[in-house]
Formats: structure tokens, sequence, C-alpha cells
């Protein structure tokens, strides 16, 4: 008989990665439930997977108390294992309801600017961990950051979909690829880095660079690209669709991982970096703890977080272009696609305390 499984998380489902892989290598084998919020985003929907709206109308208070109530009524009725993505005040939910089993999934820290309020929301990840009958976290780093107890924490890897099958041409041009947000990242850098490998040579390298995704830096990346005339070399299409990406991930060979090294990027892992490996490609990758364990000779190279060590990595790709291999590269990170995540390290999690 199938087991029960409620999930409960604000992202409307479908529209955060993680729990949507959950859901998808798990329903076979239970019987799940996810409660969100109704963010007006296109309904998606997935077999053998029950899911529940909560009206995401009016203020930010309102919607708060209707989501927590709505959320208590549903765990006192549901017979199961209940997982809840954090969010704030999410302790209410166990802290009136102890005796049901509840697992806290904790799968990224704050990325504010401002360092109190980074301190103030890890503080409250820890409290919630404290009352929750189990915590799994996203990696190690933030595991230790936040200091949640080892021994009633597992770590629950972030994983990757395998975009591409199409092995990568390593033999003479270089087509870089951006996917991701264009907020805080400093992309920016990456299309310096480019134009001053392009003055420094003066010579017709074949290369091309394409940005995908949206937010406040594109303007900036924009009036870059016009001023140093790389029209021709840099495009950028905005956000689109996951679903529609594999033709940028079956053309390009390099893919760009980059961020700013701060203290909370630091340890938090990054899809991205997945994505390109998984799927052929090397990568240029900002050094941070998370990437030092990925990264690796075979798969690609490091870089500190300005424009000149861009350039430098940059340099080394073109010098060693043909030394990688698709096939070699995504051996680098087989033990990161979501279905072995979900069967290897959440389902034993899930049917231990169920």
């Amino acid at each position: 008989m199938k087991k029960n499984l409620l999930i409960i998380c604000k992202a409307q489902f479908g529209y955060l990665t993680d729990y949507y892989k959950y859901c998808e290598y798990l329903r076979d084998e239970w019987v799940i439930t996810y409660l969100c919020f109704d963010s007006g985003l296109k309904k998606l929907l997935m077999e053998q997977v029950n899911t529940l709206y909560i009206s995401n109308k009016g203020i930010k208070l309102i919607r708060g108390i209707r989501f927590i109530l709505s959320t208590i009524r549903l765990v006192f009725h549901f017979e199961g294992l209940v997982m809840v993505n954090y969010f704030e005040k999410c302790t209410l939910i166990k802290r009136i309801l102890p005796w049901k089993k509840m697992i806290l999934d904790i799968r990224t820290l704050s990325v504010n600017p401002n360092k109190n309020v980074r301190r103030l929301y890890d503080k409250k990840i820890k409290k919630a961990s404290n009352i929750f009958d189990f915590t799994t976290v996203i990696s190690e780093g933030v595991r230790e950051k936040i200091g949640i107890n080892k021994c009633n924490s597992a770590i629950l890897p972030l994983g990757s979909d395998i975009i591409s099958k199409k092995n990568k041409n390593f033999e003479n041009n270089i087509r870089l690829l951006y996917v991701g947000t264009l907020n805080g990242r400093n992309i920016h850098h990456t299309v310096i880095g480019l134009s001053l490998l392009l003055e420094k040579y003066q010579s017709k390298i074949p290369i091309s660079y394409n940005i995908i995704g949206d937010g406040f830096e594109m303007e900036k990346i924009k009036n870059i690209v016009k001023d140093k005339a790389l029209q021709d070399i840099v495009k950028i299409y905005g956000r689109i669709p996951h679903f529609e990406l594999a033709p940028f991930f079956d053309e390009c060979n390099v893919g760009i991982s980059y961020l700013p090294k701060t203290e909370y990027y630091n340890v938090q892992p990054l899809t991205k970096t997945f994505e390109y490996i998984q799927s052929g490609m090397c990568c240029i990758a900002t050094n941070t703890d998370e990437n030092k364990k990925i990264i690796c000779s075979e798969n690609g190279v490091l870089c500190e977080d300005n424009p000149d060590s861009f350039t430098s990595a940059l340099f080394y790709i073109i010098n060693n272009i043909k030394n990688f291999d698709s096939t070699l590269i995504r051996k680098t990170a087989e033990e990161f696609t979501w279905e072995r995540i979900v069967r290897k390290e959440l389902l034993p999690i899930l049917e231990e305390l169920y």
C-alpha cells in the first residue's frame, strides 16, 4: 500500500524545480498532496499528484494568515508524513499539531544584501529546525552556517535535469551560455571579461555568447554590449521557459556559472553548474566553496568574481577546448541527477520517518 506524503510549499506547483522533481520520482511509491499558493501562473499538472491551491489575493499579512490557517486545517486531517519547505511562521504548524510527523526542508539561505537581515533569517531557520522532527538541508555548507544539529538532519543536495544529451563539438568555435537571473549576479562582468579578451588579442576569435534571463542588470549588460560593439557576438534573449532551453544546451559548449563570491552565495549550490556539466558542456564557474566541489580539470575552470579573472578563465578554455569531452564531463556530475537524489537520498529519509 502506498504511503501518504503532504508537501507544503508557498511556491506554486511546478515553479520550484526541487519539489517538482520530488513529486515526479516519488509518485509511483507515495500518494502525494502538494499545497501551495495560487500565484496566478499557469497551472501545471502531474499525474498522481493532488495539487491544492490557496488564494494569493490581498495584502501580505492576509495572505500569510490564510496560508497558515489553511495549512493547519489540512495537516490536522492528514494521515501521513508532512514535508514543509521553510517559510517564516512555519513553526506554528508544528507547535499547534506537535503529534504530526513533519520534516523541515531548507533549500536556500537569505541572500539579502543586509547582513543583519541575513543573520536574523538564519536564526529563524535554526530555531525552526529545533522544533520539527527532522530537517533536510541543501548542502553541508548551509547546515554548518546555520548551525543545525547533525544528529537530527541530513543533506538533501541540489540536482538537475539532463537538458541536452548531445555531445558537444570542442574543435574550434567557443559558444558561451549563461542561463539564470540577472539580479545580483554581476553577469556584466563576464561581458566585460569577454571584451578584454578580444581587445587584448585583437584577432578574430570564433566566439559567441548567449545570455538568457531577466532582471535589473539587463540594461547594464545591453549598454556594455553596445559600448564595446559586441552586438554580433553577445545575444541577450531575456527570460525563456525551461522547457524551451534544449536548443541552446545542444549548441553551446561552454556554460557560465558566475556570481559574486559573497558569504551567502559561497555555500549555496547552483543548479546551472550541474545543468551545464550534465549536458556535456565545460563550465567557467566562480570559485565558491560549492563550485569547488564540482569543477575540475575534466569539466571546466574556476575564476574569481571579477572581469580580469573571467578573462583568464576564458583564455584557458580557448587554449584547452580540444581537450574536453562531453562523455567525460557528464561522468563528473552523474551522481547529481534528480532521479538519483530522490531515490537514493530522499526516499530513505521518508521511509525511515514514516
